[in-house]
């Protein structure tokens, strides 16, 4: 009950969104009621050029006639050229004003024509030696005056005005008959009952779409939770594989340590790529998933669009505003539905690019892991870019559809954009530094950096901030334009440089001896030789002081691993020197 509940709250408001951005789009022309309209204002830009839907012929120019019941054009009619509309000659109608003014008389005829009890009748009469056709009905005494046939209406037509007249008398007297036939009480209740039978199968349509698209999300939900269980089963699958690779004897580690190194890296590699796939393989599924549920938005959309307009053309009340509803609203659908479908293309071609780019297998398991991490931070700004990008030109599209000036508007954004521009320099500084970091792969998410005094582990990273998490716990967020200098403590290896200053009383030889002893444990033991790429390395003496005899061992790790293998170096190195006597220097 509940879901039902939304979901007919989310049609109530939709259908209420849909009326008022139709009311809008009707509202936008305003309709002059019953006097005679000024001058349009798209002349006043250009008074020497003719307005929106005149037509200039020489000494001419021409202008339609509308029906007041659906607004199709009647006939057309002519007026002597106006050369400049802001200073008009004495005694001279602008064409458009003329028909504007026609128009208003017939809605007036309209009104008219609803209150007869019998149909008006359309005639031809004479007044001031000049033809007019005039509407006579049961209810008024006077006739209502609707057109004056000109002279140049004749010559424009090739017909003297008796003809004309006669034609025009026609076609007023077919659209009052019409006007009559659709306001009569059996045709208008018939109507209303096709526009009720239209509600009715919105709103099933509607009902239909929603259980698609609840279904479809069900599918998304059961897809995303296989996909964790199986990435969790390969993870584990990955750690007995690896266990049961290393559960040697030590004597058969040391005798192929290389080949069995190349084969674990090998196959980890291998097993991360798969799970890789298998994630790019989730994501075609869900994006599928996704199409179809874009799909099942617009064609709700569609469907209610279609739907108002067809109750609108059935509807005598209605159907007045039915062709500026098939106008601007069906262009701005188009212009967003293709933008919508602009930026789903632009998207899905940035996660195929992404694919190839992580996917690479020519690359070791750390940098396969590390672009995985890098290529999210770039897919998702370029995903941002062109969803940006996109949407402000379908916003100056819609514009440009109410005849809106987007050459002003853009040139009032492009000193809008200045001025935050040189307010916000530090700002776009981020953004480039960001770009530069990514493009130059200085670090990514998971790696351990010091940047000046700060360090820490890289938690979150775009193209304006880095985040850092320290060994306190504390979030360090950093500005990218404050990036200068970086130090990279996980990139591809790590290494542990451990020194100590023993006694002048020890021999050197044992010292160094022991400390090989120890490090060649270590190597060989199964649960470190995995964060151990290759043996330690025993330097030697690197220093002599009054202190004593500084000792240097090198043991290169697996990124993020020297600081638990340094803990367990130097734990074996303080017990080896313990039970051999090895004294440390105590200064």
């Amino acid at each position: 009950m509940f879901l039902f509940n939304r979901f007919l709250h989310s049609i109530i408001r939709f259908v209420l969104v849909s009326v008022m951005t139709i009311a809008m789009v009707l509202g936008w022309s305003a309709i002059a009621h019953s006097q005679l309209p000024s001058l349009p204002t798209a002349a006043s830009n250009d008074p020497h050029q003719p307005p929106k839907g005149v037509t200039r012929l020489g000494m001419y120019e021409i202008a339609s006639v509308y029906s007041p019941l659906d607004r199709d054009s009647l006939f057309e009619i002519v007026s002597p050229t106006v050369f400049n509309r802001s200073q008009p000659p004495d005694g001279s109608l602008p064409v458009e004003v003329r028909a504007e003014e026609i128009t208003q008389r017939l809605m007036r005829a309209l009104d008219r024509t609803n209150k007869a009890k019998q149909t008006p009748l359309v005639s031809i009469a004479i007044l001031n030696q000049d033809s007019i056709l005039q509407l006579s009905d049961d209810r008024t005494t006077r006739p209502l005056r609707l057109v004056t046939v000109t002279e140049p209406d004749a010559d424009y037509y090739g017909k003297s005005v008796e003809e004309l007249a006669q034609d025009w008398q026609k076609i007023l007297q077919a659209e009052v008959e019409r006007i009559n036939t659709l306001f009569s009480h059996k045709v208008l209740w018939q109507r209303i009952g096709q526009a009720l039978q239209i509600s009715v199968g919105l709103v099933l349509g509607s009902v239909v779409l929603w259980l698609l698209r609840r279904t479809l999300i069900r599918k998304q939900t059961a897809l995303q939770v296989s996909h964790q269980e199986q990435i969790a089963a390969v993870k584990e699958h990955v750690v007995k594989q690896s266990e049961a690779e290393t559960s040697t004897t030590i004597d058969t580690i040391e005798s192929s340590d290389s080949q069995t190194k190349t084969d674990t890296i090998a196959y980890g590699r291998s097993q991360f790529l798969d799970t890789i796939q298998r994630q790019f393989s989730l994501k075609r599924q869900l994006g599928i998933y996704s199409l179809l549920t874009w799909l099942l938005f617009w064609a709700f959309i569609l469907m209610w669009y279609i739907g108002i307009v067809a109750i609108m053309y059935r509807v005598p009340y209605l159907m007045r505003w039915w062709t500026q509803a098939l106008a601007r609203p069906l262009a701005l659908l188009i212009i967003w539905f293709f933008i919508s479908l602009v930026i789903r293309i632009g998207k899905t071609l940035i996660d195929r690019l992404t694919d190839v780019w992580t996917t690479h297998s020519s690359v070791s398991l750390s940098e396969t892991q590390r672009i995985a991490l890098r290529a999210a931070t770039v897919s998702g700004a370029l995903k941002g870019l062109i969803t940006f990008v996109f949407i402000t030109l379908g916003i100056l599209r819609s514009l440009n559809i109410f005849n809106m000036p987007t050459s002003s508007i853009l040139a009032g954004g492009a000193i809008i954009g200045i001025a935050i521009s040189l307010g916000s320099q530090s700002l776009i500084k981020d953004l480039v530094n960001g770009c530069l970091i990514l493009m130059e792969d200085q670090f990514a998410v998971g790696d351990v950096i010091e940047i000046g005094d700060k360090s820490g582990l890289v938690e979150n990273l775009n193209l304006r901030v880095t985040q850092l998490r320290n060994n306190e716990g504390k979030l360090i967020t950093i500005p990218n334009s404050n990036i200068t200098n970086v130090s990279n403590l996980t990139r591809l290896w790590s290494r542990v440089d451990f020194s100590i200053v023993v006694a002048y009383e020890n021999d050197p030889k044992q010292v160094l001896e022991i400390l090989k002893q120890v490090c060649k444990q270590l190597y060989s033991e199964v649960e470190w030789r995995d964060r151990l790429p290759e043996s330690p390395q025993v330097l030697g003496i690197d220093d002599l002081s009054h202190t004593g005899m500084s000792v240097r061992v090198w043991i290169k790790t697996a990124p993020m691993e020297q600081w638990s293998v340094g803990r367990e170096f130097r734990l074996r190195v303080r017990q080896a020197f313990e039970a051999n006597n090895i004294q440390i220097d105590a200064n």
